[in-house]
């Protein structure tokens, strides 16, 4: 990025050390930076050229923006009164992990506090996209005043999407939006307006986890690994690719061919043992998703925790106690409980006061041996899930 409007330039290449890129990505983070000026596969920004945003420079380009599209919501604007009471449905597309109570959390704060009715439903066997778009179909059927949605394919929605949007039901996206990858102007051509979404940059938030994988390597690393659940995930793919680029792009370490470790803990655990007796040299390995802390457990099996440097993505409580051991190095958040939270308030501000929803990125939260005490302290979601009685 240019260095004007007090934005941050960071220097990479394989000519600089990964101690002082890492310096660099602390002063730049320290400003909410990151995910604005690295290349991304998910655009999410407009500017020159279409969707991808220049980067506000000398070269001509146009400065990065996020167009907002002025669709008027399908309620009666009112500021003399109470606002009436919603009914807001959220939908994930598994239903069957722990890492979605934050965002209930979030969800059911932001909904008493305005005096809404809220459920959060998805698929309760595991990861389902079409088992997810039933559940949709249904809750449609039932004309709730707001749906939102994670998307995590970008055709397999498109039918109910337009169907909510048809009879008049709010569409809000949040933790994966698929649709974001062949960009904002393709929404618009889908359904007329580019769908909001409250969650990470995928792909900057798997190089922010890269970046911290080099930061914590010794200098004398060669060899590392990128593994992940579900290769036909997007957003771990993202994620994946956008850690792989950020270890290509800032040192000369060989990245080994990625690990599937699968969501089931005995298939993966296995999985990724096997992988580290094959690779003995190996330095150090990072996941893209909540089941990451499958390395750890691998790794401690295999005796190789305090050979390796072990990173995790999201926040499960297995992949925490790992770092407090000192089984695991660091894990990458991504804040569900903001994702639950604040589409919820945009809708608000949309459906009552006529302000449409934009597109709010919750960033990368990397935490280690350093942080994890108050990461531990603050997770007391079941004891927030109890107070809203659900």
């Amino acid at each position: 990025m240019g260095d004007n409007d007090s934005r941050f330039s960071v220097r990479v290449g394989k000519g600089v050390s990964r101690r002082d890129v890492m310096k660099q990505l602390g002063a730049l983070t320290a400003v909410g930076g990151l995910a604005g000026c690295l290349q991304q596969s998910d655009t999410t920004t407009e500017g020159g050229g279409g969707d991808d945003g220049g980067d506000g420079g000398s070269g001509g380009s146009a400065p990065s923006y996020q167009r907002v599209d002025l669709v008027p919501p399908p309620t009666e604007l009112d500021f003399s009164s109470e606002p009436p009471e919603r009914d807001v449905r959220m939908v994930c597309h598994n239903g069957a992990i722990s890492f979605w109570n934050p965002s209930i959390g979030g969800l059911h704060d932001a909904a008493s506090q305005l005096g809404w009715n809220a459920s959060f439903t998805g698929p309760s066997g595991g990861f389902s996209i079409e088992e997810q778009v039933n559940i949709l179909e249904n809750i449609v059927t039932s004309n709730p005043d707001l749906i939102i949605t994670t998307v995590a394919d970008p055709s397999a929605y498109n039918q109910v999407i337009n169907d909510a949007l048809d009879n008049d039901i709010p569409v809000l996206t949040f933790n994966t939006n698929s649709l974001r990858a062949e960009g904002r102007q393709h929404m618009r051509e889908e359904f007329g307006r580019a769908l909001p979404f409250v969650g990470q940059d995928q792909f900057s938030s798997g190089y922010a986890n890269g970046m911290a994988l080099l930061g914590k390597l010794p200098d004398g690393a060669s060899k590392v690994t990128v593994g992940l659940a579900d290769p036909g995930h997007s957003g771990q793919a993202a994620r994946a690719s956008g850690a792989e680029a950020a270890v290509r792009q800032n040192s000369d370490i060989e990245i080994t061919e990625r690990v599937n470790y699968t969501d089931a803990a005995s298939e993966g655990v296995t999985r990724i043992s096997n992988h580290l007796q094959s690779n003995p040299e190996l330095d150090g390995m990072v996941g893209s998703d909540v089941y990451s802390w499958f390395i750890g457990q691998a790794a401690e099996q295999e005796g190789r925790a305090q050979d390796m440097i072990i990173g995790g993505f999201d926040l499960p409580q297995q992949t925490l106690d790992y770092i407090d051991q000192g089984v695991m190095n660091y894990t990458t958040g991504q804040d569900p409980y903001s994702q639950g939270y604040f589409p919820v308030h945009q809708a608000f501000a949309y459906m009552e006061r006529g302000m449409p929803p934009k597109e709010y990125l919750t960033g990368a939260e990397i935490i280690d041996q350093e942080s994890i005490g108050f990461a531990l302290k603050r997770r007391n979601w079941g004891e927030l899930l109890s107070y809203h009685g659900v």
